[in-house]
């Protein structure tokens, strides 16, 4: 992954990012003018005036140690109009704790959460380990698509136990009406719909992971064959899979992705 931190810009790509922040973080700013013109009936002057009452230590230290996700534009304009290493080093920070959320499995896990529990994380991670220890994504899309894969397979998850939880609901009260009543009286039109929603979104997600399966072994399948040119002999092996010895008496030897994916059972 390439580094994203606010560096000066030296390629065009580093010199991209630094106008856009600086677009956001002017943009910022006049948004927070245009709020102290509005609310409070100020005039442009007297805006920038009372903007500058926050550009003080006690704002900048705040922007400085606050939480990455916490930190917004107009606290790094402010920060980078004083001090613009240290509104370099704030951005850089933030990059870096995106960087580690996202290859650490804690953004995909967090976007499923329903109410953030410790369980609910490990419950997510432990089946991304395991998927990616399979896969060994390669890269970027890769990785995106294993995330996708435990994504679809939590969520599935979670409805499925939804499902059977009021199927088993039902299945008590039915028991109680009989034993009660002698006779079974039908489930009502909302339990009806909530069952067949959740059974809906079973399938959905199922299929749902099937789809993203199906892209993961495409993009295996098709990605370029690898050239090897005025070899002897080759030993081609990957991700504990069967080693494959290719040999050559001078010519160009071209191993087939076959060799470089493992094998899975059908």
């Amino acid at each position: 992954m390439s580094d994203i931190g606010l560096v000066r810009p030296v390629t065009p790509e580093a010199l991209t990012l630094a106008r856009e922040l600086a677009r956001e973080m002017a943009s910022a700013k006049v948004q927070m003018l245009r709020f102290y013109q509005e609310r409070d009936t100020m005039t442009v002057a007297e805006a920038e005036v009372k903007a500058a009452g926050r550009n003080d230590v006690d704002w900048h230290e705040r922007t400085k140690n606050a939480p990455a996700q916490q930190v917004d534009w107009w606290g790094l304009n402010a920060l980078a109009e004083a001090d613009p290493d240290a509104a370099q080093a704030v951005w850089g920070r933030i990059a870096a704790e995106a960087r580690d959320e996202l290859e650490s499995g804690d953004r995909a896990a967090k976007a499923l959460e329903s109410c953030g529990s410790p369980w609910e994380r490990a419950q997510f991670l432990v089946l991304r380990c395991a998927f990616r220890e399979e896969w060994r994504p390669r890269g970027g899309i890769e990785a995106a698509l294993v995330d996708t894969l435990t994504q679809a397979h939590s969520a599935y998850l979670f409805w499925l136990n939804r499902l059977r939880w009021l199927n088993s609901v039902e299945a008590i009260r039915e028991q109680a009406c009989v034993d009660r009543e002698g006779k079974w009286t039908a489930p009502t039109v909302s339990h009806v719909e909530a069952v067949e929603q959740s059974g809906a979104m079973v399938d959905r997600f199922n299929r749902l992971f099937l789809r993203t399966l199906r892209a993961l072994r495409d993009l295996r399948r098709y990605s370029p064959a690898v050239v090897i040119q005025n070899a002897g002999q080759v030993n081609l092996a990957a991700g504990g899979g069967q080693q494959v010895n290719v040999a050559d008496s001078g010519g160009e030897t071209i191993a087939g992705n076959e060799a470089l994916v493992p094998r899975r059972a059908p």
